[in-house]
């Protein structure tokens, strides 16, 4: 088992990292068009993987990473932890998740880009940073961290991880491939997800977990 002060470095870092291409993503919409020229560029690319099959498929993905849906999953998760009498792991599971939503609402409402005038669907509210890619990230981040440790086998732990990072990365691309954000906006949604869940995990593990192992250690 991972100690838990090398948890909190890693997290650190994960924080850090992720702050910091937020910040680099947020400064360049704040101070000219330096960033424009990647939007332009995969919107360009994306524009001739346009299928009708492909649509088709995509809208059922995103669709599925639907801040509702993705949420609604976190407090099945939620449920299931509880009556497992994994109440760290739940507590952690929601309140990284709440962090997400209220950090993504709070960067909406205070830069109020406009989304892509060319969807291909309907869309509202703000376009900057992609909900979508904040919330998928954070879901499945922890969902990865909370059942990783929990399965034995290798094979069990790679699907666990490789299922997470490729449903991450279709949800994300949906929403550039239909149109309904700039790629900046997907980039953002990931770092604001890495960073609020590393940033939830790095308050547990230090005010919580820390003083659970000193206890458990004063005990034994």
């Amino acid at each position: 088992m991972t100690p838990t002060w090398a948890k909190n470095i890693i997290f650190l870092l994960v924080y850090m990292i992720s702050g910091l291409v937020l910040v680099i993503i947020i400064e360049g919409l704040l101070t000219g068009t330096a960033l424009t020229p990647l939007n332009t560029a995969i919107e360009s690319f994306v524009s001739y993987l346009r299928r009708p099959f492909t649509t088709t498929l995509i809208v059922g993905i995103t669709k599925l990473g639907n801040a509702s849906v993705l949420l609604s999953a976190t407090a099945l998760i939620a449920v299931l932890l509880i009556m497992r009498r994994r109440y760290y792991d739940a507590a952690l599971f929601v309140a990284a998740m709440i962090l997400s939503v209220l950090s993504l609402s709070v960067l909406k409402n205070t830069f109020q880009i406009a989304r892509p005038g060319a969807g291909m669907i309907e869309t509202d509210g703000w376009s900057f940073p992609s909900g979508h890619a904040t919330i998928a990230t954070a879901f499945f981040f922890m969902l990865s961290y909370t059942f990783f440790r929990k399965l034995k086998s290798v094979v069990a732990k790679t699907f666990l991880i490789t299922g997470s990072v490729v449903a991450t990365l279709l949800i994300c691309f949906s929403r550039l491939y239909l149109g309904a954000h700039w790629t900046l906006d997907v980039l953002a949604g990931i770092a604001l997800g890495f960073w609020a869940t590393s940033f939830a995990a790095l308050i547990f593990g230090i005010f919580i977990e820390n003083r659970r192992s000193l206890r458990n250690k004063i005990s034994s």
